[in-house]
């Protein structure tokens, strides 16, 4: 079974608002215990608004106590929450 998913970051100014001005690159990449497997998908895009979506994302493998970290020039990066992956056979 190949589950695919979305992700949606926002950037924020210093008063914790949308910073709907930037629409430079942002990059997400799968961090943690990854026993076999890779993030793959759309995980370079340009935000619009302030607003990066990442769409068709897929992560093939096992992974435990993984996070999402999303990236970009001149932005504080952003850490999702821990999660598991487990394939079954």
């Amino acid at each position: 079974m190949s589950a695919t998913f979305s992700v949606e970051v926002t950037a924020r100014d210093a008063q914790g608002a949308t910073a709907t001005s930037f629409s430079g690159p942002v990059d997400l990449t799968l961090e943690g215990s990854v026993v076999v497997g890779v993030l793959t998908g759309n995980t370079h895009v340009n935000a619009v608004n302030g607003v990066a979506r990442f769409s068709n994302l897929h992560i093939t493998g096992i992974c435990t106590s993984c996070v999402l970290k999303a990236a970009a020039s001149g932005l504080t990066g952003a850490t999702s929450a821990p999660f598991d992956v487990v394939s079954v056979l």
